[in-house]
């Protein structure tokens, strides 16, 4: 829901801000509770990680906090919000049913985490009254395979006399801070040329789209490095790019974008995912728009 912001010249977009959104059948019976949530566990999409690895079952933490064997109140005590940073609140919106739910603590946009499936457990909560901390949340309700949106995909493009080379990272599946990425990736991206065009007007620009192929996998030669190195290429030849341009009657001149598609893995992969087969294969993100710069 976040706007969609673009350069002047449409040459470039911003990354959208994207949030998990959960919809619950009501809002909280009281108007002094809140919902609450918490993390229980994170593990890595099956689609995308190491074949064969399983992951291990582990006990899921008990709710944080003070068990209050013995709790003194006394007349005029001041609310210590006891229990309260158990877990966090949910961010409501305009919507009584619809709350954001905020990254857990140690995991931010960026974090390869969110590539994988979240368990989470609910409650509803005292926010505003004053309250012990064992008699701050109600009863648990636990929701597994839930899914933040993945971290922003970006693409880099670089330009000489032979082409234009574009580079993009593929999805990177973890598992308590240890890599699980397949080799090859099980994901694919695919690359996607354009060139601004004016309006007949003369009020805007638009994109228009010039050519599209695969990135294929960059094999390194010391194949214990990390795998966050795995990553695709693409190269648009300069002939290919030239001809492109003529075919729909564009300058050589004429200004130049990519952006990057990752697609989740399928059994039997479209040839043309992207184009005359567009839906029958499942899209994991996909990059801003960035522009190609000029050869020197």
């Amino acid at each position: 829901m976040s706007p969609f912001q673009r350069s002047a010249d449409y040459s470039s977009t911003q990354p959208r801000q994207r949030a998990l959104w959960l919809e619950f059948d009501r809002p909280p019976d009281n108007p002094d509770d809140r919902y609450f949530a918490r993390m229980l566990r994170n593990t890595p999409d099956p689609l995308l990680s190491s074949f064969g690895q399983e992951v291990n079952e582990i006990a899921e933490p008990p709710l944080p906090v003070d068990p209050e064997s013995l709790r003194v109140i006394v007349q005029d005590q001041s609310d210590d919000r006891a229990g309260l940073e158990a877990m966090q609140q949910l961010v409501a919106s305009d919507s009584p049913v619809h709350f954001m739910v905020s990254l857990p603590p140690g995991i931010h946009e960026t974090s390869p985490e969110l590539f994988g499936f979240f368990t989470y457990e609910l409650r509803v909560g005292h926010a505003s009254v004053w309250s012990t901390a064992q008699g701050r949340f109600g009863a648990p309700l636990r929701v597994s395979g839930v899914q933040h949106p993945p971290p922003t995909l970006t693409c880099s493009p670089v330009r000489n006399t032979l082409g234009i080379t574009v580079s993009a990272d593929f999805a990177l599946p973890v598992l308590d801070g240890r890599a699980f990425q397949r080799i090859p990736p099980a994901s694919s991206i695919w690359v996607l040329l354009y060139a601004q065009a004016e309006q007949v007007d003369g009020t805007d620009r638009r994109n228009v789209l010039l050519l599209r192929k695969p990135a294929r996998w960059n094999r390194r030669e010391f194949d214990e490095a990390p795998a966050s190195y795995a990553f695709g290429t693409a190269t648009f030849g300069s002939a290919e790019v030239t001809l492109g341009l003529e075919a729909l009657g564009f300058a050589d001149s004429a200004p130049l974008s990519v952006l990057a598609v990752e697609l989740l893995p399928n059994e039997t992969p479209p040839a043309d995912p992207l184009g005359a087969q567009l839906g029958a294969q499942r899209i994991l993100r996909i990059s801003p728009l960035v522009p190609v710069p000029r050869i020197c």
